[in-house]
């Protein structure tokens, strides 16, 4: 029986001028989980929303046991995590416990994360943002059902040049409640896909 790819959506707020350290530390890391077995998705930057040193990813993997074992038990793991103690980089307390680290853990549901069609689906220059979407736990399939709607819709009208480069639609594996969209595209678009109503839970690229 299969199951669906796993993904977490990471909000790290950090001190204030820890990002240059931070894009050190996270180029690591993006390396050693691209060469994990079940390791899947990469993509990490940093706020566009006024907290320049709060970093921001998502990171993919075919099962949740590539990220809760395959990934923190590599060596490089644990000498960047000593690191970024070290080196104080959290903005209030550290180690991996710390409330700093701000984790949603998913399933799955559907959209995409690349088009076959885009020259630049590997871009390290990207934008993202994340939406949050909050129900009564006995509507959030409707929910997901209408996110899977509208981001297979997006993926049928993008040509090779479209903006939108991703539309992954999240289940959230601990809250019943929620569903996440995560959107990545060449420009800072957001505020025209969505109307004001709608909160931006995070933006980086």
């Amino acid at each position: 029986m299969s199951c669906p790819k796993f993904y977490v959506v990471a909000r790290v707020t950090s001190r204030k001028g820890a990002l240059p350290i931070w894009r050190e530390r996270i180029a690591s890391l993006v390396d050693v989980s691209a060469s994990e077995k079940m390791g899947d998705s990469y993509y990490w930057g940093y706020s566009l929303d006024g907290d320049e040193d709060t970093i921001m990813g998502l990171e993919g993997y075919t099962h949740p046991v590539g990220f809760f074992m395959g990934h923190f038990e590599t060596d490089v793991f644990k000498a960047q995590n000593k690191l970024i103690d070290k080196d104080e980089l959290l903005a209030t307390k550290q180690g991996l416990d710390s409330p700093d680290y701000d984790l949603h853990h998913y399933d799955e549901a559907g959209g995409w994360v690349k088009r076959a069609d885009d020259p630049e689906k590997d871009s390290k220059t990207s934008h993202q943002a994340a939406f949050q979407f909050f129900s009564k736990p006995e509507d959030r399939d409707e929910v997901l059902r209408k996110l899977i709607a509208f981001a297979d819709e997006l993926k049928k009208t993008q040509g090779p040049t479209g903006p939108i480069q991703s539309a992954l639609v999240l289940k959230e594996v601990r809250v019943p409640t929620m569903a996440t969209l995560w959107l990545r595209y060449v420009t800072l678009i957001w505020s025209t896909i969505f109307p004001n109503s709608v909160k931006l839970t995070w933006s980086c690229c």
